[in-house]
């Protein structure tokens, strides 16, 4: 919880400043008393996430503006009161849907139309000051986004590190619990996989910031940083796949280690080689290693974790670890760009088939 705080951290200190700088300029151009979607829209606008940052923003004002304009007139009409405030949401997400608006343009359409009906009663400010106070609030938050926000591309990196770090060090630790049968070992680590359980959501929202920043970035880092993009992206959509994986392998480690069984020191090795290879594949990410040495990696731990298969004197527990490593290979070969069908061919011509493992 902690950690998902300090991450945040610069993101939460830009809403809390856009929505203190918008109050403030609205307040010197309008008054206090009407500086009210001013601070709403440039908080919705910034967002506790990386991600599509300018996009939101003009979704928001757009959608302000909708509900502003909807509401304003309803009130002319019907007045202001319990069904007419039903009324004015209503017209006001069904205007954005026709529109073919997004989801955050109807709500906050619907927003902006509830506080114009539940505010009219109570205060008089004109049509024009309310749409001219959410415009500020929207300029805000794209200004202090353009010079203050984090850059997202940045962000992917850090993210996705931090992912495969965490992924190597759980399987050095399952090693580690495997060939020293350390029950408390096997549960902390499953107990720390457990918190990785919404890496992947974050690294998506890391990678839609990076995509736009890319698109309004200058074109000569354009080309190395799609390259980089498209390879954070393929470690997105497997991101969730791996971190199951891990948390069954920490489950088969944590059973056998219970119960005091003998591991093949060839799971131990292959727990480790794997654990390298996640380290080899961080390094891919940054561009800084070749798909080929860490495919080569991934397969000879294949090999490794299989040999135990050969002569199918193994215990029950020993062969689903077997496999588990092996389905953990595959996650990765996945990352790498390999279909499925291909990745599953790579790794039986390397370690066997799963019905009939090398001899």
């Amino acid at each position: 919880m902690v950690r998902r705080v300090q991450r945040h951290a610069p993101h939460l200190l830009l809403a809390a400043a856009a929505a203190g700088i918008a109050y403030f300029l609205a307040s010197l151009a309008f008054g206090p008393e009407h500086a009210i979607f001013a601070p709403i829209a440039a908080v919705v606008a910034v967002g506790l996430s990386a991600g599509q940052r300018l996009v939101r923003a003009v979704e928001i004002s757009a959608g302000v503006v909708l509900g502003l304009v909807m509401a304003d007139v309803l009130t002319r009409v019907i007045g202001a009161g319990t069904w007419q405030l039903a009324v004015a949401v209503l017209l006001a997400m069904s205007a954005a849907v026709a529109l073919r608006a997004s989801t955050l343009m109807a709500n906050q359409a619907a927003v902006a139309a509830v506080f114009v009906m539940v505010l009219v009663p109570l205060q008089d400010t004109p049509p024009l000051i309310r749409l001219a106070d959410a415009v500020i609030g929207g300029l805000v938050a794209i200004g202090l986004n353009a010079v203050l926000a984090p850059d997202p591309h940045r962000v992917a990196l850090d993210t996705s590190e931090q992912l495969l770090d965490r992924l190597a060090v759980a399987y050095r630790r399952l090693s580690r619990a495997l060939d020293g049968r350390d029950y408390p070992l096997a549960e902390r680590t499953l107990a720390d996989l457990e918190q990785l359980e919404t890496s992947g959501r974050d690294l998506e929202t890391a990678i839609d910031a990076t995509r736009e920043r890319i698109t309004l970035g200058r074109s000569r880092t354009r080309a190395a940083q799609r390259r980089r993009l498209r390879l954070m992206e393929q470690l997105a959509v497997r991101a969730g796949v791996m971190v199951t994986s891990a948390r069954s392998t920490s489950r088969a480690v944590s059973t056998m280690a219970r119960h005091r069984q003998h591991a093949d020191p060839a799971l131990v090795t292959a727990l480790e080689q794997l654990s390298q290879a996640l380290l080899d594949l961080r390094s891919w990410v940054r561009g800084q290693a070749r798909m080929t040495v860490i495919q080569d990696q991934v397969l000879r731990t294949a090999r490794m974790a299989s040999t135990i298969l050969r002569t199918g004197e193994a215990a029950a527990a020993e062969q689903a670890l077997a496999w588990q490593v092996r389905a953990a290979c595959v996650d990765i070969l996945r990352v790498l760009g390999l279909s499925y069908s291909a990745a599953v061919a790579a790794l039986e011509d390397a370690a066997g088939r799963a019905d009939r493992p090398p001899t």
